[in-house]
Parts: C-alpha cells; structure tokens; sequence
C-alpha cells in the first residue's frame, strides 16, 4: 500500500451508517434540512471506501469535487457536504475500531 493511501476499515456497513446518521437526524444533531439531504453524501463516503480502498487523498478529492459537480440541486454546500463527509469517515473508523488518524481527509 502506497505511504499516502489510508489504512481502510475491512468491513464497511453502509445500512448501519445510514441508521446512525437517521438517527442522529431524528435527534436533531443534524440541523433543520430533511436527511434526504444527507444520504447521497453517505453512501458517497462509504463507497469511496469500498470502491477504491487504496485511493490517495488527492484522489477522493478528485472523486468529491466530480460528485459535487454531478448534483443537480444540491441541499448541502460544498463546504458542508466536505465537513459531512469527514464526519462520515470519522464515523466509519471509530465503528471499525481503527484508529482515526488513519482515516482519509479531503483536500479543498
């Protein structure tokens, strides 16, 4: 693996994820908005772990900012779509029990 790739969860359960995030919605963590808005932007996260495990920063950067321009209205800005994003990860990596340094980050 490359020194720059991210050691990547082996188990990634994108139904668990969005149950948390559901909930935490139902809380009111998450703001005013609908969770709909916030469900491409996890199954964007997960599957950019699942699909491309070994991928750099640089290039979840990459795939981000496509997927963004891909949006036809989006709910979120880019900024908060980034921020929710590594949240997701943060997430990802505290439920698989590794450690969260090893998680990737964008790169705006």
């Amino acid at each position: 693996m490359r020194a720059d790739a991210p050691n990547v969860p082996p188990v990634i359960d994108v139904e668990a994820e969005l149950n948390h995030w559901r909930q935490r919605h139902a809380d009111g963590a998450m703001g005013p908005g609908s969770f709909g808005h916030f469900v491409p932007w996890i199954k964007f996260a997960c599957d950019s772990l699942i699909t491309h495990p070994r991928a750099s920063n640089e290039q979840r950067e990459e795939a981000f900012q496509t997927q963004y321009a891909l949006q036809i209205m989006p709910r979120l800005t880019e900024a908060q779509a980034r921020e929710f994003i590594e949240q997701v990860w943060d997430h990802v990596y505290v439920s698989s029990m590794i450690h969260s340094a090893d998680r990737p980050r964008l790169i705006a």
